[in-house]
């Protein structure tokens, strides 16, 4: 990311934390957005960075993810448009479901659509739910539907909707189990990639007035780097990936990277603090 883009990164990311927005109303719907860019093809030294950053091998196809942060000045276009009503400050990922139907090549140009898909209400506050799809060669080739979580004054307790967790009831021994070490930088590294200055990711003294003791590094990240430690062991695509975020991971910290194979032939993912417990994500890849 050149110097210029950088900089007009930062003033489109501090004027959108800085507008006041009303929230949705109980019972409410949000508007229908949709923003859309066609021929969009990646930059070889940005996806060379990217690619360094997470650990992901150069197999000449386009990560997972890698659309979706390709599609980031859309996304951010959505949160700054004046309908819609939620603040993009403390909006929390919860969970990812990403179709990888066709290779992509790294060359690819894609035509890019990115909408708002609706939300619901939970214990906890308003989910949000936000599609992105990118075709080649006039198909839908990739398609992820990001879900976000919008906390309502008063709710900041409680439980999490029930959701099925997609590495639950893994066991045995595991494929492999590998302890990644996550440096303090890696938030702000990433960052520039990714797109997402969100100051939760930056520095500990920046990540505290939201309620944070450190910073934490982007749940994005965490699923690559996951998928690079497990790329030999992956389902080939056509393939689904569903990620369940459950806790975040802070910065610096080490991390447990695991995998299991269930019978079906899919690929069990957890990232887990190195002395148990609560798993930070979990992540299902499902041939398709």
């Amino acid at each position: 990311m050149s110097a210029g883009s950088f900089a007009s990164l930062l003033a489109a990311h501090a004027k959108l934390f800085a507008a006041r927005r009303p929230g949705l109303a109980r019972g409410a719907t949000l508007p229908t957005l949709e923003r859309s860019a066609r021929g969009v093809v990646a930059d070889p030294t940005w996806l060379s960075d990217y690619r360094r950053v997470c650990g992901l091998a150069d197999d000449g196809s386009l990560p997972t993810l890698a659309p979706q942060l390709m599609a980031a000045p859309l996304h951010l276009e959505l949160l700054a448009d004046r309908a819609f009503p939620i603040a993009a400050m403390g909006i929390v990922h919860v969970a990812n479901r990403t179709e990888e139907r066709v290779r992509l090549p790294d060359g690819a140009a894609l035509d890019l659509v990115a909408r708002v898909a609706g939300s619901r209400e939970t214990a906890l506050g308003v989910e949000i739910d936000l599609v992105t799809e990118a075709s080649h060669a006039g198909a839908l080739a990739w398609k992820t539907t990001t879900t976000a979580l919008s906390r309502r004054r008063g709710e900041a307790s409680g439980e999490r909707p029930k959701r099925e967790a997609p590495a639950a009831g893994v066991e045995g021994a595991p494929l492999r189990s590998v302890i990644v070490r996550v440096p303090e930088d890696t938030g702000r590294r990433y960052a520039r990639i990714a797109g997402d200055l969100n100051p939760i990711h930056q520095r500990a003294w920046l990540a505290r007035p939201f309620g944070f003791r450190t910073a934490i590094v982007h749940g994005t990240w965490t699923v690559a780097r996951a998928l690079a430690e497990c790329q030999d062991d992956l389902p080939p695509r056509p393939r689904v990936v569903e990620v369940r975020f459950r806790k975040p991971v802070p910065l610096p910290s080490s991390v447990v990277v695991s995998a299991w194979r269930r019978a079906d032939g899919a690929l069990d993912i957890t990232v887990s603090p190195p002395k148990g417990g609560t798993a930070h994500v979990e992540l299902r890849v499902t041939p398709s």
